[in-house]
């Protein structure tokens, strides 16, 4: 705070910090009111949450060969005790396991799974992101329209978006691991 002592002797000590605070204070208030302008105004995925890094599952160096008492951290998962061999990628028309899912995420895959209540158009939409490495599939028990999971890493849309989901799959795609997180 530079103190012009002239200053500070005509209007009083007190009021001088006053002003100085609520000069302060207004403009912290509008660093804030841009940033969130700028994140929410700026979004290139309105309909879908920014991807969110999850903790890797101290599980997830266990090959098993079926899930029986076995539980993951969130759901769908994006670490955890998988199978020892990946599924193929593609389109599915059943969900895959957690097993499963797990397995092909840590092989470097993205899976997009939806609400198979979804809008026909959208579905033959994210059908066309299935690929060796991208798996699209029904899921019942999502929270949300859409989540894409890679290697500790999810993305959850409200809606269909198709350029959320691509971003999410070049971003956290073709990541493979070889350590199993160690």
């Amino acid at each position: 705070m530079v103190c012009n002592l002239s200053e500070v002797l005509s209007i009083g000590f007190n009021e001088y910090l006053r002003q100085y605070v609520l000069v302060r204070k207004f403009w912290s208030a509008f660093n804030l009111v841009l940033l969130l302008f700028l994140h929410v105004g700026c979004s290139p995925v309105a309909d879908c949450d920014i991807p969110r890094q999850e903790i890797l599952n101290s599980s997830s160096s266990l090959h098993l060969l079926d899930s029986t008492g076995i539980t993951w951290a969130t759901d769908p998962p994006t670490s955890g005790p998988h199978y020892p061999i990946p599924p193929n990628g593609g389109y599915y028309d059943f969900s895959l396991s957690s097993l499963e899912q797990v397995a092909f995420l840590e092989s470097g895959g993205v899976i997009v799974q939806y609400l198979p209540t979804n809008n026909t158009a959208d579905i033959k939409e994210m059908i066309s992101l299935a690929s060796n490495s991208v798996i699209v599939s029904p899921n019942k028990t999502l929270d949300n329209a859409v989540i894409a999971t890679a290697w500790t890493w999810k993305l959850s849309c409200k809606k269909y978006e198709l350029n959320g989901l691509r971003e999410f799959i070049t971003e956290y795609g073709g990541k493979k691991l070889n350590s199993h997180g160690k």
